[in-house]
């Protein structure tokens, strides 16, 4: 048996192994598959997968065995992470990030656009997507952590901010609605949920506070 068909036999063994890590990461660890976006997290994680992938295929020192142990630690590791980053408010804030409000009642937030370094222009051209004329006419403008515009309408359906998401309170969505921890913990007592852990979802929009519980069918 040459040489040459023992490496390149190898070459495949490993592309296939390859394969099956990133179809098994792709269908059970890729958190913007849903939602087709891309979050910080999601790009520091496929860029370490790829190194991973990469380095295993092309490199003749590492062994299977050293890569399924490699790919063990960094599912562990992963798995550590997304329970972090989506079930505490801290590891959102971190990994993924809050929407940004730039535009109030017509109103640019001029030091918002520098922290985020967005120029007119940027803004100019969101806005114009959207066919909106001026920014008099803008309720409400916000870069979502994707790096999105969304984007409302003076006069449109009032939107829905969610407050708690999987158990977590979102601050900066109370602070949007001009509420407090206290006033929503005493909401909830009101409705007898007395732990937030219960809550899958809590929303506010027409000025009502809406739950769905995670025994709840939506």
């Amino acid at each position: 048996m040459s040489a040459a068909f023992i490496f390149y036999g190898l070459i495949t063994i490993k592309l296939v192994m390859a394969i099956g890590v990133a179809v098994v990461y792709l269908r059970f660890f890729n958190t913007a598959a849903g939602l087709k976006q891309m979050t910080p997290l999601d790009i520091i994680v496929n860029f370490l997968l790829s190194a991973i992938l990469s380095d295993f295929i092309l490199d003749k020192h590492i062994s299977i065995l050293d890569f399924v142990v490699v790919v063990l630690i960094y599912g562990m590791l992963l798995y550590i992470l997304n329970r972090v980053t989506f079930n505490t408010d801290l590891g959102r804030r971190i990994f993924i990030g809050s929407p940004r409000i730039i535009i109030q009642n017509g109103e640019i937030d001029e030091e918002e656009m520098s922290r985020l370094h967005i120029s007119a222009h940027d803004l100019a051209l969101a806005l114009r997507r959207q066919q909106i004329k001026s920014i008099k006419d803008v309720e409400m403008a916000q870069i979502e952590p994707n790096g999105d515009f969304t984007i409302v309408r003076k006069g449109a359906k009032k939107y829905s901010i969610v407050i708690i998401d999987n158990g977590n309170i979102d601050e900066v969505a109370l602070a949007k609605i001009h509420r407090s921890e206290t006033w929503l913990r005493r909401e909830l007592q009101k409705r007898k949920i007395n732990d937030i852990d219960e809550i899958l979802v809590a929303q506010w929009h027409n000025n009502r506070l809406q739950i769905v519980k995670k025994k709840d069918q939506i």
